[in-house]
């Protein structure tokens, strides 16, 4: 019987949709030769629940897991594959600071206090891992820069560094036969802002580089949903109109949402015009 919670999702893709309490989308492409990971969950239980549901498939077991930056819901699992770990160099930066972290709730609530943590990530972690708390930060045994490509048999993944406001070492996926992008959550805002921002300068030319992969399938960190090309362009489509606007605006939120009544209640013409706001030179 398959496990309800992975599906294929294309020819050679195989998924878990994102969930709570902050849980980001995995995959792994399968070919006749090898088996890559892409993102190693936000624990052991979750990282566990995915191959379990993979080998409930029946199809190759990953060989390698890849990172595509370096926040907690995509790492704390790495452990538990067993696998080699991939890592953009930014990437393995990052880790080698959590590595030498604590993780129990008292230095959680510090850094929070410290502001070297926020509480929305700081919150997720202790729902996703009561206390007593063991975290292990595998450390990649494989480090890029740029771009690396995978010929996995039958199908080739493009690893691309793209960077963006959520963070500077976001990675994307593209499994070139399935026209499949696996983003994670390179097209998200700065969350360690002070409040949560993009910048027209890191954003823009970030959508044209994430269309120019000319997918069908595209596979966001944190939508539980694949989502067709059709409606990515629509979507782009507004988050650059809201990146224009809030320039022309010079940053007056409140005067832009009084110029578009008739985009009240859109959350996400609402989400990208506080944080293009919030990220306006001032």
């Amino acid at each position: 019987m398959f496990d309800a919670h992975v599906r294929q999702i294309s020819k050679h893709v195989y998924g878990m949709k994102a969930g709570k309490p902050d849980r980001p989308s995995l995959c792994a492409v399968v070919g006749t030769r090898h088996s890559l990971m892409l993102d190693a969950g936000a624990s052991d239980a979750h990282t566990r629940l995915f191959l379990d549901g993979l080998k409930a498939h029946g199809v190759r077991m990953p060989e390698w897991v890849v990172l595509t930056h370096w926040h907690w819901d995509h790492v704390f699992g790495a452990a538990e594959t067993g696998l080699p770990v991939i890592a953009h160099a930014l990437t393995a930066e990052g880790l080698a600071v959590m590595g030498r972290q604590l993780w129990d709730d008292g230095a959680l609530d510090a850094r929070v206090a410290s502001g070297e943590e926020i509480a929305f990530c700081a919150d997720n972690i202790k729902l996703e891992l009561p206390e007593p708390r063991h975290v292990r930060i595998a450390q990649p045994g494989i480090v890029f820069r740029d771009s690396l490509d995978f010929d996995l048999g039958g199908v080739q993944v493009h690893v691309r560094q793209v960077g963006g406001d959520h963070a500077a070492d976001a990675c994307v996926a593209y499994v070139e036969e399935d026209g499949l992008l696996f983003l994670s959550d390179c097209l998200y805002d700065d969350i360690y802002a002070e409040k949560r921002t993009f910048t027209r300068e890191k954003a823009l030319p970030l959508i044209e580089t994430i269309l120019d992969f000319k997918a069908d399938i595209i596979i966001e960190g944190h939508n539980p949903e694949p989502v067709g090309r059709d409606a990515f362009v629509r979507q782009m489509e507004l988050m650059r109109r809201a990146a224009e606007i809030s320039a022309q605006f010079r940053g007056d939120e409140a005067a832009i949402q009084a110029a578009f009544p008739e985009m009240q209640g859109n959350e996400d013409w609402t989400w990208y015009v506080e944080s293009f706001c919030a990220g306006y030179p001032r």
